[in-house]
């Protein structure tokens, strides 16, 4: 069983997680990080579906997408990729992420370098703590918030993760 999580950007990265579930944990196979502002080269959806198509490499998977990826998520379900809108609430994703990550419910490969250094500096908004506010920076935080769009949307769902209050570095 395959899932890929994607976080879609214009100029921001897209990525693409590649979970597979093994027993009774999921494991974070493989990454794939674009950035148009990096790279100084927009993708077209055209474009990021060739690199899908390529990055599963015929693997039967079902894709989880931020909701906002309206023309991307079209084009996805053209090509025949059953495709499930993400659940985009961002403490309760965190908290979950947490939870998940806390009780050994997820593992990640070695392949998922952005992922790790997105780690290294996904960082809560002092600013908005001070206003009473939970909310992380929203800087590097693209594979971050492709996790969470996995964990969130399918391992809440089917594995019952209950939410800690724990406010920190996911």
């Amino acid at each position: 069983q395959y899932y890929v999580s994607i976080d879609y950007g214009t100029q921001n990265a897209t990525v693409f997680l590649l979970w597979a579930k093994y027993e009774e944990n999921w494991y974070c196979i493989d990454e794939y990080y674009y950035s148009g502002r990096d790279e100084s080269k927009q993708k077209s959806d055209d474009k990021y579906l060739k690199d899908l198509n390529y990055f599963v490499e015929g693997k039967k998977v079902k894709i989880i997408v931020d909701p906002s990826a309206a023309s991307f998520i079209a084009l996805l379900r053209e090509n025949g990729y059953k495709v499930i809108k993400a659940k985009n609430n961002v403490i309760d994703g965190i908290r979950a992420t947490q939870t998940a990550m806390n009780e050994g419910k997820i593992y990640f490969s070695s392949n998922c370098k952005n992922l790790f250094a997105e780690f290294a500096s996904y960082i809560w908004d002092e600013k908005a703590a001070d206003r009473g506010e939970d909310k992380p920076i929203k800087q590097h935080d693209h594979a971050c918030d492709a996790l969470r769009y996995f964990v969130y949307t399918i391992l809440n769902k089917s594995r019952g993760i209950k939410l800690q209050s724990v406010k920190g570095v996911i």
